[in-house]
This record gives C-alpha cells, sequence and structure tokens, in this order.
C-alpha cells in the first residue's frame, strides 16, 4: 500500500464512522423524544461504532509513527511521545463511547469528531497528499 493509498482508506475510515456517528445521534434524538423508547438499536449501533474505531486505530497507529518522521522530520523520541498520547487519546474515547448516560455519549461523539477533523487538517490535508503522491512517483 502507498503513503498515499494509506491515507485515502484513512480518510473513508473517517468517513464510515461519521455516518455512525450520525446514525447514534439520530437514536439519542429518538430516545429523547421518547424516554421510554427501546435502547436497543442505540446499544447496538454504539457496539458497531465501538469495533469500528478500534479497528480504524489499528490500522492508523501503524501508521502514524512512519507518517510523522517521513513527513515533519521529527525526533524519534518526540514521535514516540505523540504517537503514545494518540493512542492513548483513542483509548480514553474507545472507553467513554460505553457510558450509559446520553449527554456523555453526545458529548464523546461530539469529541470524536472533532479528532477526526484535527487527523484530517494535520494527516490528511490535500498538501500531504500532493507531497505522498511525489514521494509515490
Amino acid at each position: 500500500m502507498t503513503p498515499t493509498d494509506a491515507m485515502r482508506e484513512l480518510i473513508s475510515q473517517h468517513d464510515g464512522l461519521r455516518d455512525m456517528m450520525d446514525h447514534c445521534e439520530d437514536l439519542m434524538d429518538t430516545l429523547d423524544a421518547h424516554p421510554d423508547g427501546d435502547p436497543a438499536p442505540l446499544t447496538r449501533e454504539l457496539a458497531k461504532l465501538r469495533h469500528a474505531f478500534a479497528i480504524h486505530n489499528k490500522f492508523e497507529e501503524s501508521l502514524l509513527k512512519p507518517v510523522l518522521l517521513e513527513r515533519d522530520r521529527f525526533g524519534t523520541q518526540r514521535v514516540d511521545r505523540m504517537v503514545s498520547d494518540h493512542v492513548e487519546e483513542h483509548r480514553l474515547i474507545g472507553l467513554r463511547l460505553s457510558s450509559p448516560a446520553l449527554e456523555m455519549l453526545r458529548d464523546v461523539v461530539e469529541t470524536l469528531r472533532a479528532h477526526l477533523d484535527a487527523e484530517e487538517r494535520y494527516l490528511l490535508s490535500s498538501q500531504a497528499l500532493r507531497a505522498l503522491d511525489a514521494n509515490d512517483a
């Protein structure tokens, strides 16, 4: 897989996660409107989101260190710390996706959305993709 292919796969995974988050938010809205409603559909969708997020994290975390070392030429110790912080952020988001409280779930979905946006601004920018394309040639 070329670096550009990997980045495009990350974007595709982010889009899939966003679709799942949108569905979770719709189900939360339904439960807010009907507090006596069945929470099972939301529970199932959250399980799917947690699973997809875990798979995404493994893929992303396998790419993060090489991308940071190549793209920014940070020292190895700094990159190791950045990767470690990023992995910890993923772990905390994953844990929070298990909350039974709707307000907490809304907050973590928004946090995840912001996290994906930040990753794309930094790692998946069109400038970064052009640079990777040039390296692929």
